[in-house]
């Protein structure tokens, strides 16, 4: 019999208290001595899987991703720090680092380049910037190799007046303007002159020599058009300007492939935004667009090289 049933059952004479009072006595169960440890244990497990799903994932994406992707990425997390070097700089053309114009040329073999250096391993974040730089250089080699190539021929050696070279982020920006004297069309027509053509073949060429896409520009001032021509303004001027230089240029050698783009800005693009009616903002523009792997070129002591395989056409008569 447990204690309290003994206590009970003593009646009023009970020794365990007063008469009367019934004394109740509770036991607990011993042993069991481990706590509830509650869930912690699973959300940190969970946080755990998480975590190395993510972490494969990403092997696996780098792992499925291409050179040029891979390249695209750093760019994207690493982006130059130079950033006047390629927009809004002093340039001639308000936004690039001008080759020449106005400028004292560098000899071309300082500008010859040379293959960038194999990037060591953990430094693939520095990869799309060497490459950007190897391609400057290369552009500023063909900048010296089509002022060389103007003025090797006297027809047009002062038209050599009339070029503007920039590197913007673009690529290669050969703009050709007008001047007094040296227009490179009549006033209000898109037949340019001989003179103009002949230039347009040599740059063809040199340019021929590349391996990279063309944009081709047309560009007037701001003043309106006054010519003859019904339905003309400035905007069909500048693009029919730009289309007989795309003619001009595959004729002389430019596969059509390579003509990325062909477009007529008229006034909206002005070289010189504080005078818009300028002789110089009329003008045509070619830019040697960069490629997406950098731009390959080789060079000797004679200058710029055509790809093996590629014939060059002559230059048609002026």
């Amino acid at each position: 019999m447990s204690e309290a049933a003994s206590s009970a059952g003593g009646g009023n004479g009970g020794s365990s208290g007063p008469p009367g009072q019934v004394i109740i006595v509770k036991k607990k169960a011993r042993g069991g001595n481990h706590g509830h440890h509650g869930g912690a244990w699973k959300v940190a497990y969970a946080d755990f899987v998480t975590a190395m799903m993510a972490f494969f994932l990403l092997l696996w994406l780098l792992a499925a991703a291409s050179e040029e992707q891979k390249a695209g990425i750093a760019m994207y997390f690493n982006p130059p720090n130079n950033a006047t070097e390629y927009g809004g700089g002093p340039g001639a053309m308000h936004g690039g680092v001008g080759v020449f114009g106005g400028e004292t040329p560098v000899p071309l073999e300082a500008h010859t380049p040379t293959p960038p250096p194999p990037v060591p391993f953990g430094e693939e974040n520095d990869a799309p910037a060497a490459l950007q730089a190897n391609e400057d250089a290369i552009f500023k080699a063909v900048a010296e190799e089509l002022k060389k190539a103007v003025m090797n021929i006297p027809q047009i050696q002062a038209l050599l007046e009339n070029l503007v070279v920039d590197v913007t982020p673009e690529g290669l920006r050969i703009s050709i303007t007008d001047a007094a004297g040296r227009e490179l069309f009549p006033e209000g027509s898109a037949a340019m002159y001989p003179a103009t053509e002949h230039l347009l073949g040599v740059m063809a060429g040199v340019l021929g020599k590349m391996p990279n896409r063309l944009a081709l520009g047309g560009h007037t001032d701001a003043v309106p058009y006054r010519g003859t021509q019904t339905g003309m303004d400035n905007w069909t001027l500048s693009s029919a300007r730009a289309m007989a230089m795309r003619q001009v240029l595959q004729r002389e050698g430019i596969p059509e492939r390579r003509i990325q783009r062909v477009a007529g800005f008229a006034a909206s693009e002005p070289l010189l935004p504080d005078e818009p009616t300028h002789v110089k903002n009329r003008r045509l523009t070619i830019v040697v667009l960069r490629s997406k792997q950098g731009t390959i070129a080789q060079f000797n002591q004679d200058g710029l090289l055509a790809p093996q395989g590629v014939q060059v056409q002559p230059l048609t008569a002026p």
